[in-house]
């Protein structure tokens, strides 16, 4: 993993390369955290050329974002590549985060990723401070991003146990009519607990499978939290993200996202219809 730190007037920039994964954490949040005081405002993190990002990755993650909240800055990751927004969005972690892409994304990268603003670079060899002082740049490139109004939903308050893995599971959404009985083959019930806490657990331990890459008992799991409740969204999208991981399961990938724009249409979900509609199309395209 390659680290390249930037800094001009309030704004930090933390490109990242390769894999982030438990061996670098360390070195990723001894060489961040600590530049985030009060004088930044901004902190962008640039995912584009991260290839897989574990667990504890996601916890440092949410750790700069908690950093960044007691200071009063604003944690911004650029362009996350395929994989990691795939990790993000079953994680339900795009949700905590500012995520900026395209023209906007392009823009910041220019303004900021400039060899006079490097101030840290850590990669094979020993971490080399090149600047201690940030580089006073003409104009608030703070300007690039869209400002948030002020009715805007308020910061989620992050604690120690955001960073563990159940707690980043999909959320279950309530239902209006009592779920139906479990189909045959389905896991059986347990004296005094709910079919939501069933499908929960389900989720939450397939969420962890699929950060391992053990994506065959991922699988699995949310098949039977389907077999539970057949009409559960969030576990088809994220079985559908899980065989797009293998080329042999593209066709399972196809059945599971039209399956997925199936139930987002007939409750009118109009984010899952684009993604489902999104995925089918690149899938279709690449056979």
């Amino acid at each position: 993993m390659d680290i390249n730190i930037y800094r001009t007037n309030n704004n930090l920039y933390i490109d990242i390369q390769g894999r982030v994964v438990l061996d670098y954490c360390e070195q990723l949040k001894n060489a961040a955290v600590s530049l985030i005081d009060k004088g930044i405002n901004q902190v962008y993190v640039d995912l584009s050329n991260v290839d897989f990002i574990d667990s504890a990755g996601l916890g440092v993650l949410v750790g700069l974002k908690m950093t960044a909240n007691k200071n009063k800055a604003r944690v911004v990751l650029i362009s996350p590549s395929n994989s990691v927004s795939d990790i993000l969005f079953v994680s339900k972690l795009q949700s905590i985060f500012d995520i900026l892409t395209g023209s906007e994304a392009e823009l910041l990268r220019r303004t900021l990723v400039v060899k006079e603003y490097l101030i840290k670079h850590l990669g094979e060899d020993e971490p080399a401070v090149t600047r201690k002082t940030p580089v006073k740049i003409a104009g608030p490139t703070e300007e690039v991003l869209p400002k948030k109004p002020a009715s805007a939903t308020p910061p989620i308050v992050l604690t120690p146990d955001s960073m563990s893995p159940t707690a980043v599971a999909p959320s279950y959404p309530p239902k209006a009519e009592p779920s139906p009985p479990p189909a045959s083959g389905a896991p059986s019930a347990v004296p005094g607990r709910s079919t939501k806490d069933l499908v929960d657990e389900l989720c939450r331990k397939a969420v962890e499978l699929m950060r391992q890459g053990d994506y065959e008992k991922a699988v699995e799991h949310y098949l039977d939290a389907i077999k539970i409740d057949p009409e559960f969204l969030p576990a088809y999208n994220n079985l559908a993200i899980v065989y797009e991981k293998r080329p042999s399961w593209r066709s399972k990938a196809i059945e599971t996202w039209e399956k997925v724009l199936e139930l987002s249409q007939s409750v009118g979900d109009q984010k899952h219809i684009d993604r489902a509609q999104k995925h089918l199309s690149n899938l279709k395209t690449s056979f």
